[in-house]
């Protein structure tokens, strides 16, 4: 009977000690539930929620590429409940103090510049800040277009002309529009699929003129047009920096820095 009794007290003990058991004091858990209020934090069902500082820089630069003031950028956390921004100084650096651990998505915004999204930015949290290195930040283009037509259609190849003028770009600049297609009209950078870019004839074009580009039928097969079905395309001025996110749900890349306008529309059958 006192053997059983020792047996007795000694397992008491032992689930004493486990259940008291812990790692150094101050010991962080894994990532917090939630993450940040209105963002899709990290994975997890236990933990503590860290803070910390979060900070980046932005170079914004006009269409042509060249750099401008770095101040005055607005830097936003999207969805984030109570609002969160920071904007930038002169150096162009910008930080978010005592932020929760979690996956944010950033915007970067001025007036006179396009708006530049990061999506699902990880944040640690802790006493290490999270450095977002340095986002770029253009001007939109401000090319404009005169009637885009269709010149011929031979064999396979669709040729077309693109008359274009930006009167601000420097001497000898190099332009490029975006040409975007859809099987259904009103296309546009938004409900379009980026087909192709076209140059201007000369390396070092003037700053008003016309593009003549041909479109092959290759092309117009591998974004998804079938030989015989109706397309429409525009075109749009394209800053000399392009940058561009993913989006989540459609998979298409969005570009920043597009013309506000693009070309008028025009049709044809695929060949």
């Amino acid at each position: 009977m006192k053997h059983f009794t020792n047996l007795v007290l000694s397992s008491v003990c032992a689930v004493a000690l486990l259940s008291g058991c812990s790692g150094k004091d101050g010991d962080p858990g894994p990532a917090g539930a939630t993450g940040a209020t209105g963002a899709t934090g990290p994975a997890g069902t236990s933990g503590q929620n860290l803070t910390g500082a979060m900070f980046g820089f932005v170079n914004p630069v006009d269409e042509f590429g060249s750099p401008v003031a770095k101040n005055g950028v607005t830097v936003t956390l999207e969805g984030v409940t109570p609002a969160a921004t920071a904007t930038t100084n002169s150096d162009g650096r910008y930080e978010f103090t005592n932020l929760r651990n979690g996956t944010y998505n950033i915007a970067f915004s001025r007036t006179g510049l396009s708006t530049y999204r990061r999506i699902s930015v990880a944040h640690v949290g802790g006493d290490q800040p999270t450095f977002l290195g340095t986002s770029s930040l253009t001007a939109p283009s401000t090319t404009t277009f005169g009637t885009v037509v269709v010149n011929s259609i031979v064999g396979g190849s669709v040729n077309i002309n693109i008359p274009y003028s930006n009167l601000a770009a420097p001497s000898n600049y190099f332009l490029r529009t975006a040409i975007y297609v859809s099987a259904t009209t009103g296309v546009n950078s938004t409900n379009g699929t980026f087909l192709m870019y076209a140059y201007p004839n000369s390396s070092l074009n003037s700053n008003s003129g016309t593009i003549s580009t041909t479109i092959s039928r290759s092309t117009l097969n591998n974004a998804g047009f079938a030989t015989g079905t109706a397309v429409y395309i525009v075109a749009y001025g394209v800053p000399s920096l392009l940058t561009g996110q993913t989006d989540a749900t459609t998979g298409k890349t969005i570009y920043n820095g597009l013309s506000a306008t693009s070309s008028n529309q025009v049709a044809f059958i695929v060949p």
